[in-house]
């Protein structure tokens, strides 16, 4: 059985415990103490406080966090500016692709999170097309408040490993959805730039006006870029389809128009899942390869 070894720094002594053994389930977090994965990263000189799991599921979705979920969605955000608008459903589609990959990652989170927290009371999960608190509040009331629990006892008994197993699920729950906020705020900009311009028909003999209203469309396109691109505090989405249409743009979403991420816009980061506002400030060739 493959086992998952946990560091964690020493934690203050907890006003409700009176000692230090303890977990702070809180959400968000920002995972000061840990939990930290030496076969993952560098382990702080001071994470002496280590536990070890035997989990293969644990074992193999971190060792997907850190070597694929991460590393697919810290990538730099393309500027739109600088390529043709035709190459401009592509970048949507990326944003659709980026939030498919930590929309799968936070699904099964999600699942290991209420069947070890409720055991066999464990509700069935809900569908991908019901992964959002709106349509499935029981559902998430049990995640939500799995995570925010405060202090939690590691009494050295038979529950002490499915409280460790639970804080690092719910750690690895909010690592993602701190990458992906940045891709979910693009994928709505990349959307609406592409509604902006949307094509209008016209007669042949308006082609000059045409072509006037098409150049005010995109000088306005590249104005609410500009803006948008410098605004950090840009609101989540729970869907990454949650825009209203049903243009041919929307063929775009097809295979991400059910998933809920329910990115928390207040999560505060860790050094290591810091989300940033991120431009690629080359100039990119307009036939990209995404």
């Amino acid at each position: 059985m493959a086992s998952v070894q946990i560091h964690l720094k020493p934690r203050p002594i907890s006003p409700v415990h009176g000692h230090s053994k303890y977990l702070p389930f809180h959400w968000p977090s920002d995972f000061e103490y840990g939990p930290f994965f030496a076969e993952h990263a560098t382990v702080p000189p001071d994470a002496t406080e280590v536990y070890t799991l035997q989990s293969p599921a644990l074992s193999a979705s971190l060792s997907a966090l850190f070597n694929t979920v991460i590393p697919g969605l810290d990538a730099e955000v393309p500027d739109p500016n600088r390529l043709c608008r035709s190459a401009w459903p592509a970048l949507l589609q990326l944003a659709v692709t980026k939030l498919s990959l930590a929309f799968e990652f936070r699904t099964e989170c999600e699942n290991h999170i209420v069947r070890l927290f409720e055991g066999d009371r464990a509700p069935v999960p809900p569908p991908p097309s019901m992964r959002a608190p709106s349509l499935s509040p029981e559902w998430y009331a049990i995640i939500f408040s799995t995570g925010d629990r405060g202090d939690v006892e590691l009494r050295g008994d038979e529950s002490q490993d499915i409280e460790l197993e639970l804080f690092v699920w719910v750690y690895m729950q909010q690592a993602v959805d701190n990458y992906t906020h940045i891709w979910g705020c693009y994928r709505r900009e990349m959307y609406q730039l592409i509604h902006m311009i949307a094509p209008v028909h016209l007669r042949t003999e308006n082609s000059g006006l045409f072509n006037f209203l098409s150049r005010k469309a995109y000088a306005l396109a590249s104005i609410f870029t500009t803006e948008t691109s410098a605004d950090d505090s840009c609101p989540p989405l729970l869907s990454p389809s949650s825009s209203n249409g049903s243009s041919a743009t929307d063929a775009t979403d097809s295979s991400d128009s059910s998933h809920a991420g329910c990115l928390d816009e207040d999560a505060n980061s860790s050094s290591l899942y810091r989300p940033f506002r991120r431009r690629n400030l080359a100039i990119v060739s307009e036939s990209v390869d995404l």
